[in-house]
């Protein structure tokens, strides 16, 4: 009842064939007992790519390469199928090569490219490249397709009012939208046979204005049904509302169900749900609930390949939770110089084989400084290869700085990590040392093999007069419960940290705030989708932000700014917060170099980053030890 559903990796060859790291990638979840697994989006013409590296099956060359994947997942009793894709306008010319087409010659609001209105003959030609698509996929030995209908491609584009406004046959009435689709459907049907399975992915509610609502998607089920669909997979959002496609931490956990659960209503054959389901428990409820027949748990098998397998076994603790940071899957593909996607909580997505645990070929002692998210990921990996590891944390609780990123609002999933990788080092055996800090002569008692510095960063301090004199405070301050603020407050810094003690302050703490950041624009280091829900708070928490502005010195109850050569005083504030970057916290790895055969410096020790690449180079170290 467990899916995988269709999500873009770049996992494939530059050609657009299967490589092995994408089967790698797909035979794990598979492996970890996922009972169905979909490709992710895969072009059934040349021209009509929506990734650098485009999975592809327009050509019978790629064929071999799905026939290696289907033997492979079933191999591990598992069922996978294809998902049929064409972007229409969403998309960029650049990586399709040619013009965008669509149904109508109007842009996405986020691609913003116009495209051109395909004929009658043209679109004829692409029902019969989904067709041969299903084809090669079937031959190929994979046991079903699936008709990607959602999140507003060419299918969901003719089938909506929102994009589609033609005037003939395939536009206007519900007949006339559901032509094209429909005619996919029964071209597909005609090719495969009445007994191979399609699946039909749709949105349930387009969540834009002049898109479908789910209650008008009720009314198309049945004629999909009637058309030849054997399944839906009920998702949501297009572009223009992609915030929700791949739902944030402020999304709740299980927001699309309720409408699989009226897509159920309305059709006789399977439904499956999607949406941030995160947690087994909630899966399960979905399916004794009825409100749908399989949960599709896509993020959820990034963080754990091997999560229906700890479920069955009663393994909770075991699980790696997916807390909808998106910083290694959506956020990755949305930034086209990162290309291939990862995963914070699992740094082995997409590297399954070079990362694979290997023992260690002789034990050493290590000894870990440090116990973030960092220094308990390569104590962890170092424990489970053989090592004797000791890790050490000045504080009284483990977890460095990811505490203090789980305070502001919609970040308390954050504690899942930190919980999960405090059990797991206890598991493999890591002697956990609380409240101590690491000296020179911890090191003479243990005399360890290897050290790995994994201290984190400090709050900078920055160099402008009058800083000292005024008392201002750190957001790790204020996030850790060391001051008490006051009713108005200045924050110093809009990236991230200075965005979500804004956040904080003006959310749970009730205060008025005020926020200055030197650049054009806020929260710049913060992902797409997160980052709209963080500045929709702010909004409504009516925030004031103040950008291009730069401090040039702090005085009584306030600062005075330069924008735009123009300097202004900012006054009558309780309390100055400032969130103007990490510097590294390492200097005990200088007094102790030389002193041991193996030294790394890791994580925001070495140099601050985010949590996605700290936790990165840790696993990559501690299977290096």
């Amino acid at each position: 009842r467990l899916v995988v559903p269709a999500m873009g990796t770049n996992f494939a060859n530059p050609d657009g064939t299967v490589s092995e790291r994408l089967k790698d990638y797909l035979v794990a979840r598979a492996d970890g007992g996922f009972g169905l697994i979909i490709t992710e989006i895969t072009a059934i013409s040349p021209y009509g790519k929506g990734s650098p590296v485009q999975l592809s099956i327009w050509d019978d060359k790629f064929i071999p390469g799905f026939r290696d994947l289907a033997k492979a997942i079933h191999a591990k009793e598992a069922k996978v199928a294809v998902q049929l894709y064409h972007p229409g306008r969403q998309t960029l010319s650049f990586l399709t090569g040619r013009p965008l087409v669509a149904p109508s010659a109007i842009p996405c609001p986020v691609c913003r490219e116009i495209p051109k209105e395909l004929t009658v003959e043209e679109i004829w030609e692409l029902e019969e490249q989904f067709a041969e698509g299903a084809r090669r996929a079937k031959e190929a030995g994979m046991d079903a397709v699936e008709i990607h209908g959602a999140h507003g491609y060419l299918i969901a584009q003719f089938m909506s009012g929102y994009a589609n406004h033609r005037s003939d046959a395939y536009g206007g009435d519900l007949e006339g939208l559901l032509r094209f689709p429909i005619e996919i459907i029964h071209k597909i049907r005609e090719t495969v046979g009445a007994d191979y399975p399609i699946i039909f992915r749709l949105s349930g509610d387009e969540r834009v204005a002049g898109g479908r609502t789910i209650q008008e998607t009720k009314t198309i089920i049945p004629l999909l049904e009637q058309a030849g669909v054997n399944a839906f997979h009920v998702s949501t959002g297009v572009y223009a509302s992609f915030d929700y496609i791949t739902a944030p931490m402020a999304i709740p956990p299980g927001y699309n169900v309720s409408a699989a659960s009226e897509v159920k209503k309305a059709t006789s054959v399977p439904v499956i749900t999607v949406g941030r389901i995160n947690d087994p428990h909630m899966a399960e409820e979905i399916l004794k609930e009825g409100q749908a027949d399989l949960v599709a748990m896509g993020r959820a098998s990034l963080a754990d390949p091997e999560l229906p397998k700890k479920t069955a076994a009663g393994n909770y603790d075991d699980i790696r939770w997916c807390i909808a940071c998106n910083q290694g899957c959506i956020d990755r593909l949305s930034d086209l110089e990162k290309i291939c996607i990862s995963c914070l909580v699992n740094p082995t997505v997409g590297k399954e084989r070079e990362m694979a645990l290997i023992p260690a070929p002789q034990s050493k002692r290590v000894l870990v400084v440090g116990g973030g998210p960092a220094g308990m990921e390569v104590a962890r990996v170092a424990a489970l290869r053989g090592h004797e590891v000791y890790l050490y944390e000045k504080e009284e609780k483990l977890g460095g700085q990811f505490k203090l990123a789980a305070v502001p609002p919609c970040k308390q999933e954050i504690t899942k990590i930190i919980n999960y990788l405090s059990i797991q080092i206890k598991k493999a055996g890591v002697k956990v040392a609380l409240g101590q800090e690491v000296t020179e002569k911890t090191i003479d008692n243990l005399q360890p093999d290897a050290i790995v510095i994994a201290t984190g960063g400090t709050p900078v301090i920055p160099d402008i007069p009058g800083i000292e004199e005024e008392g201002v405070v750190t957001a790790f301050d204020v996030l850790g419960g060391k001051v008490t603020p006051g009713r108005s407050i200045l924050v110093i810094g809009g990236g991230m940290v200075g965005c979500e003690t804004a956040d904080f302050l003006g959310q749970i703490m009730g205060c008025r705030v005020t926020l200055v950041e030197a650049l054009p624009r806020v929260a710049q280091d913060v992902g797409g989708s997160t980052r709209y829900f963080l500045l929709q708070r702010l909004a409504q928490e009516k925030a004031s932000i103040i950008t291009s502005a730069s401090v040039k010195r702090f005085v009584k109850d306030g600062v005075i700014l330069e924008r735009n050569g123009k300097e202004k005083t900012l006054s009558g504030f309780d309390t100055i917060v400032l969130a103007t970057g990490i510097a590294p916290v390492n200097k005990f790895a200088s007094k102790i170099r030389g002193r041991v055969k193996e030294m790394y410096v890791i994580g925001d020790a070495k140099q601050p980053r985010k949590a996605l690449d700290a936790i990165a180079e840790a696993a990559e170290i501690g299977r290096k030890i």
